[in-house]
């Protein structure tokens, strides 16, 4: 599961953040929650501490007791994977947070334009935290953690309660599964092209409606596309 991480003693802040983060989030399949806090407390001091949980800070500077400053380097104390991004009023600050090295990946400014500016970093940091996904699973006693991000497609065995997985390097895995259980892991960057098909948008390089081939960014090409899911894969396509 993927959590953010709001610290803003404004609620109405909160509240404008977490329309954001469900609006980057809506292509995505994957669980999410976003914990709210007006302060820092022994709640968000668990959540620091807590391992094998992907984590999106967005923090304010300027909070009652202690800083968002303060926040974020108790943050790389314990975490040095979990994302950064500070949202404040107070630019001045913008030369701390370099020399600090929390490695924060953006410093927002709360002017006219910073809802766009929060939107886009949002995108890059889930994207990022997508790529870094893996499909664990087991067959014929070995087992197997694949990078979610280098998925050419998966297609269903004829016949079979397996599925084919074909990687970008060429290399192809058999798993037992569904191609509907897959889809439900594998998140938004995967649609059903097909009822025993799986492609990922992100490795799409060209699409050819007319003949219902697919070529991806290694140049493989391959007929992927029913009929009747030509209209609803430009769609997804285009609002990707």
């Amino acid at each position: 599961m993927l959590r953010f991480i709001i610290c803003e003693d404004s609620k109405d802040y909160i509240d404008q953040i977490s329309i954001i983060i469900n609006k980057v989030m809506m292509p995505y399949n994957f669980e999410y929650k976003i914990s709210k806090y007006r302060e820092y407390n022994k709640e968000v001091e668990e959540i620091i501490v807590r391992k094998y949980e992907q984590k999106i800070y967005i923090l304010d500077i300027e909070l009652p007791d202690v800083s968002g400053l303060e926040i974020a380097s108790n943050i790389r104390e314990n975490d040095l994977e979990s994302m950064i991004i500070f949202v404040t009023s107070h630019p001045e600050c913008q030369n701390d947070i370099f020399y600090s090295r929390l490695l924060a990946i953006d410093y927002i400014n709360k002017n006219k334009l910073w809802k766009d500016r929060l939107e886009k970093t949002i995108k890059y940091a889930v994207k990022n935290i997508n790529n870094r996904r893996v499909l664990s699973f087991d067959y014929n006693h070995n087992s197997y953690r694949l990078s979610i991000n280098d998925i050419l497609y998966i297609e269903k065995v004829p016949d079979n309660q397996k599925c084919i997985i074909i990687m970008e390097d060429g290399n192809e895995y058999k798993i037992v599964s569904s191609i509907t259980k897959l889809k439900e892991k594998l998140g938004g960057s995967f649609y059903q092209s097909h009822k025993s098909c799986l492609v990922n948008i992100e490795k799409i390089k060209a699409i050819n409606y007319h003949e219902g081939t697919i070529t991806f960014n290694n140049n493989k090409t391959m007929y992927l596309i029913s009929s009747r899911n030509k209209k609803g894969l430009k769609e997804y396509v285009a609002n990707y």
